[in-house]
């Protein structure tokens, strides 16, 4: 583009950790290569009673520099005002903004009103959900208060979009696949050596994540066990327990488990990724509910089929018999003969191959594309 744009990003960056911090890295490094892009983070995302991890902090070293400016307190009103004046010498054309929870509704609304009305900057909403997987009665009405600041929407799934269109009926929007999550695939690995790192000798299963009730885990267990009586594998639960652990440990010894589940209770840093998956031959998304995951993005950078739940925008991703296997929620039975399936039956090097051809449409080019239209527009105004 002949014109060279001001973007704003809003949102968490590293030191603070998560797929979140991740994706808006890449975004950075996507749009600084031709654009003005500036990024405002946070210097507290969450009030440390709020969070249930042990902390918000990634233990390993940044692999995009995003040069932020650490700004907002999310329940620190001065804060927000401090934000906007910050905004105000950056004048962007657009800001950016990830939207997955409705915690972050009254901080973001102010501080995208402010920047609407007194700098004429657009705002641009990208949403991997529209109301949380755990709701609370005031997620309505926080969702509708933040959308009321939203020029714009990029939406990660068609589920998405349709509950986008019942909360805000006229909003602009555009609708893109989730891009894969080829940022960890430094840490890509032979799958032998891998495993040997893991101290692993059978097949692998791997689910990644942190662990709360709607990840359906309780119900991967069980299937898992079924499995067993004809699939010799490990299973791996590679994630932060977000809910009580000892329930987890307590199911696993009830199967006779403890030979066949590796548990990872603990935030993976980025170096450690690669290895969990190229030792992998499966990924394994047991969802009770969900609209879209970047866990099979992860799982696509490294060329790895994925087994899952047929939940929310998943199925538009995962294609059953082709690049995964789909079953329905909450159905250990059909979960376990999955597993007995992919192994029984060879499906790993067809999928694998199709995960190859299918991950040009995977491509972060979309995204950028659309965030220069939209702001572009926004320049024009």
């Amino acid at each position: 583009m002949a014109e060279k744009l001001r973007f704003c990003i809003l949102g968490p960056a590293y030191p603070l950790r998560g797929g979140i911090a991740q994706y808006l890295a890449i975004l950075y490094e996507l749009l600084e290569k031709t654009h003005e892009v500036s990024f405002i983070s946070f210097r507290r995302q969450y009030p440390s009673f709020l969070f249930p991890g042990e902390t918000q902090l990634d233990p390993g070293k940044p692999r995009i520099d995003v040069k932020p400016k650490a700004l907002i307190d999310s329940i620190g009103p001065l804060s927000w005002l401090k934000t906007f004046a910050y905004l105000k010498t950056l004048r962007p054309h657009l800001l950016i903004l990830k939207w997955w929870t409705p915690f972050f509704a009254p901080c973001y609304s102010v501080i995208c009103f402010l920047a609407r009305k007194f700098i004429g900057s657009k705002v641009l909403f990208i949403c991997d959900n529209v109301i949380p997987h755990e709701r609370r009665l005031v997620d309505r009405f926080l969702t509708a208060l933040a959308f009321s600041q939203v020029d714009y929407f990029i939406t990660l799934s068609h589920s998405v979009t349709e509950d986008l269109a019942v909360l805000k009926p006229r909003a602009v929007v555009a609708e893109i696949a989730h891009p894969s999550y080829s940022y960890f695939t430094f840490g890509k690995m032979e799958p032998e050596d891998a495993r040997r790192k893991l101290g692993i000798t059978r097949p692998f299963v791997l689910f990644f994540g942190y662990v709360r009730p709607y990840k359906g885990v309780h119900v991967l267990l069980d299937a898992f066990s079924k499995a067993r009586k004809s699939v010799e594998a490990t299973l791996a639960v590679v994630g932060e327990f977000y809910e009580p652990r000892d329930p987890y440990v307590d199911h696993i010894t009830r199967l006779g488990l403890q030979e066949d589940v590796m548990l990872v209770d603990r935030y993976v840093s980025d170096e450690e990724v690669g290895v969990f998956f190229s030792a992998a031959d499966v990924v394994i998304l047991p969802y009770i509910s969900a609209t879209q995951s970047g866990v099979i993005q992860i799982a696509f950078a490294f060329h790895k089929p994925v087994i899952s739940t047929a939940v929310g925008g998943i199925p538009e991703v995962v294609k059953d018999g082709v690049n995964g296997i789909l079953v329905p929620p909450c159905d250990s039975d059909a979960l376990a003969d999955a597993l007995r399936r992919f192994f029984e039956g060879g499906l790993s090097g067809p999928m694998v191959e199709k995960i190859r051809e299918e991950s040009p449409e995977f491509s972060w080019t979309p995204l950028v594309q659309a965030l220069e239209r939209f702001c572009s527009e926004s320049a024009e105004v």
